[in-house]
């Protein structure tokens, strides 16, 4: 049989022929001499039926399953930092036959899961999409907002407060409610994740079901914003309790631990501790912390595990892949982020999770080639933001770093706008990186607001660790500055932003204490992230031009023919596309 992208010399007739493309309409027929004119006729009539059968046989015009992974706080350089230890069957063989984008980045903050989740899969920013944090101060009813919270729903399949969620606070469709309304709802589409707003976000407004973690019941769960009662299955899943399981036995490194040399030694001052442990030191006795320690299965590797076989049961009890139109999976493994946050970038901990995760990644791909076909679906795997080095880490190894304290910067702040304008009813609240002014209280004393966020926002950029503070009017006018301030613009969104936006220096960190990490700025260890396209329709290669994750979705509805998002604003990846 012939195969395409190869030249064929027929010698009986001296014919050269040359055979391109993926299908019938794009061969290309080079004859260098013709001797029988009926005879070429018929062998390129030939040649062309049976490339076209072969190309028909390899792949389906669309995928059966479209899946869509999302690595929690997973930076870029994981990648190829750890690749010497991964299998060939997991992260490495996505980059192997997938189409890489190495320089794919955010471009707005804060960089934090929920508007990070949200930008992937509408392809919009956050002053477009409105998921603009994990929470946010609404000014209008004076308190915090959850960016998934609903108080109009139920939980299902739990009594607590963690099940009244739903994606009504997510003013845009995602690529899959945009799948669903072409295919008047027959495609079905589920989200799942350790998270809450890992699974809501992904699958947007019309989703069959998205399902998270109850750490109060250790169950998986959902709302009634999408059904009234579990099914059957996730009942039964419940019912085994396999984090329990999971969580049996000691958490001891998967290679001997000299082997870790990628991360600092095992015991050091930047990693955080488990409840009741004295040192952060393999291994970690798991039997005996979940006893005190909350959410244990999160914190530990064994949460992706945990996640990935939820997600396997989903596909066979839901039969994703098996109608007759395209299916939807989004799956976000969150314990790589609680475990950054409490070990940080350099720990043997995390070295383990990544490569725990590799694993369970290869175990997934197997599954996906057993169950819908190693042709039938397509796949990406991508990460919603990055994480910093911790700061103290930097400093004693000579990089300008340092840690803010949220609570000085507050009171200070409340001071210097006391001491200004001789009134403490100016602020409504302060964050880490955000002030909102009670503006209505501002104008009944006949103070203008742009000079009140002036004198604060410049007093603000004089603070240690600030690079530069923000102004609504700023932005709201499109901001005349440039570099990472656009970032601000991207993710101010006028009905729920606040009034001055905080960017600290490079390597300074608001958190909470001095181990562990975090993230949610401009810089590029918080921005640039994984992403990975691979399976149906997707030739093997990879880009360095710059890729904007709000071109994620966008790209996956161009390849599933329809259309976008409705408050899309990001472009198809070309080099992937072509």
């Amino acid at each position: 049989m012939l195969s395409p992208n190869y030249i064929y010399t027929i010698k009986n007739f001296d014919i050269l022929i040359e055979i391109s493309g993926t299908r019938s309409k794009n061969i290309q027929l080079q004859p260098i001499m013709t001797q029988r004119n009926f005879i070429l006729s018929f062998l390129i009539l030939v040649c062309i039926n049976t490339h076209a059968q072969k190309s028909s046989l390899s792949a389906p015009d669309k995928p059966k399953l479209v899946v869509g992974i999302v690595v929690d706080q997973m930076r870029y350089d994981y990648l190829f930092r750890f690749e010497e230890k991964y299998s060939e069957g997991g992260f490495k063989r996505l980059m192997r036959n997938g189409f890489v984008c190495r320089n794919a980045n955010f471009n707005y903050v804060p960089t934090h899961t929920a508007p990070g989740h949200a930008t992937i899969f509408t392809g919009a920013n956050p002053s477009v999409h409105g998921i603009i944090g994990n929470d946010w101060f609404d000014r209008y009813v004076k308190k915090e907002i959850y960016c998934v919270g609903d108080s109009t729903v139920k939980p299902v399949g739990t009594t607590s407060i963690s099940g009244k969620m739903s994606p009504a606070n997510l003013f845009s469709t995602t690529f899959s409610d945009e799948l669903r309304l072409s295919t008047n709802f027959r495609s079905r589409v589920f989200g799942i994740s350790l998270k809450d707003r890992g699974a809501i976000l992904p699958v947007g407004h019309t989703a069959n079901a998205a399902f998270w973690h109850d750490p109060y019941l250790n169950n998986w769960v959902t709302s009634t914003y999408y059904m009234n009662e579990l099914p059957k299955w996730v009942s039964e899943f419940n019912v085994r309790k396999v984090s329990d399981s999971l969580l049996s036995n000691p958490w001891n490194t998967l290679l001997p631990i000299k082997n870790y040399t990628e991360s600092g030694p095992d015991n050091t001052p930047y990693e955080g501790l488990y409840k009741g442990e004295k040192a952060p030191v393999f291994p970690h006795d798991l039997p005996a912390l979940r006893a005190v320690e909350s959410e244990l299965i999160r914190k530990t590797p064994f949460g992706n595990t945990y996640t990935r076989m939820f997600a396997e049961e989903l596909i066979q009890n839901e039969k994703l892949g098996k109608g007759g139109e395209v299916d939807v999976l989004t799956v976000s493994f969150s314990s790589t982020d609680y475990i950054g946050h409490m070990y940080g970038t350099n720990a043997i901990e995390l070295e383990d999770t990544y490569l725990r995760l590799d694993l369970d990644i290869e175990h997934f791909l197997n599954f996906l080639d057993k169950n819908i076909g190693t042709d039938n679906y397509l796949l990406f795997l991508t990460a919603d933001h990055g994480a910093a080095h911790n700061p103290d880490f930097l400093r004693d190894n000579k990089i300008p770093a340092d840690f803010i304290n949220d609570y000085g910067i507050s009171d200070s702040i409340r001071t210097f706008m006391n001491r200004t304008f001789s009134d403490t009813n100016f602020v409504l609240d302060i964050s880490s990186s955000a002030v909102y002014l009670n503006r209505p209280y501002i104008d009944s004393k006949k103070v203008s607001i742009n000079e009140v966020e002036e004198k604060c926002a410049a007093y603000i950029a004089g603070l240690p660790g600030v690079a530069a503070a923000l102004t609504s009017e700023e932005l709201r006018n499109g901001l005349s500055r440039e570099s990472h301030f656009r970032f601000y613009l991207n993710g101010f969104n006028p009905k729920r932003s606040a009034d001055i936006l905080i960017q600290y220096r490079p390597g300074w960190l608001s958190w909470y204490n001095r181990t562990g990490t975090t993230h949610g700025v401009a810089y590029s260890y918080d921005t640039h992230v994984p992403l990975i396209f691979f399976g149906n329709g997707v030739a093997p290669g990879s880009t360095s031009y710059p890729v904007n994750m709000i071109d994620v979705a966008p790209t996956i509805s161009t390849l599933l023919n329809i259309e976008f998002p409705n408050g899309n604003t990001g472009n198809p990846i070309l080099q992937l596309i072509k």
